[in-house]
């Protein structure tokens, strides 16, 4: 017996099925896409929590003597004639020699060895993160967070991602404008990392 192949209707179908699954996956692509970049960068969050430890722990609980972002191009001096060392160069020591733990998933601009263009975002030795200055080379008790707003660790910011994009308000705010994945993460001083969503506040002008 000769085997029956596909009626044009059986393929029409098939083709229709087909049609419709991909209607339904595509729109949700870019979200999965968006949700693995930022579980890989609140994963790399967590690491530098842990190296901040080890940091404390070596310094007598002093947070990173660091600035808030590598800015190498700068010809300003720290109080001990050094030039102002990031949080990624203060805590190179505590991770392996290829660790990609500074690079948020979501930026591509951040690890180009450049000073062509916009030094600011393609910078030697860049980071996706930003640090928490004004906890650096202090103990969290005598921070700002601590003594004035009465913070717990839990609610201390130390850093998050951050390219260096923003725009300023009329009262002198700098409000971010690009997130690498749809909300930014903050790693806060008791080591877990949070996220704070694009509703929490504005992102652009007129937000």
């Amino acid at each position: 017996m000769k085997p029956r192949g596909f009626s044009l209707i059986e393929l029409l179908v098939v083709i229709a099925i087909i049609a419709v699954l991909i209607g339904i996956l595509v729109p949700t692509l870019p979200r999965v896409m968006d949700s693995a970049r930022r579980t890989a960068c609140a994963a790399n969050l967590r690491g530098v929590g842990q190296a901040v430890e080890l940091y404390k722990g070596d310094e007598d609980e002093v947070f990173p003597v660091a600035t808030y972002m590598p800015r190498p191009w700068l010809n300003f001096l720290d109080s001990e004639g050094h030039f102002p060392t990031s949080l990624n160069e203060a805590l190179d020591s505590y991770f392996g020699k290829d660790s990609t733990a500074w690079e948020c998933p979501g930026d591509h601009d951040v690890y180009r060895v450049t000073y062509e263009d916009d030094a600011g975002r393609e910078r030697i030795g860049g980071s996706s993160y930003m640090y928490v200055s004004a906890l650096s080379g202090k103990k969290i008790e005598s921070t700002f967070f601590y003594e004035r707003l009465k913070l717990e660790p839990v609610r201390i910011p130390v850093a998050n991602d951050f390219d260096g994009n923003t725009y300023e308000t009329q009262d002198g705010r700098l409000i971010p404008v690009d997130f690498f994945h749809s909300t930014r993460n903050l790693l806060f001083a008791d080591g877990h990392v949070g996220k704070y969503d694009l509703k929490d506040g504005p992102n652009q002008p007129g937000g």
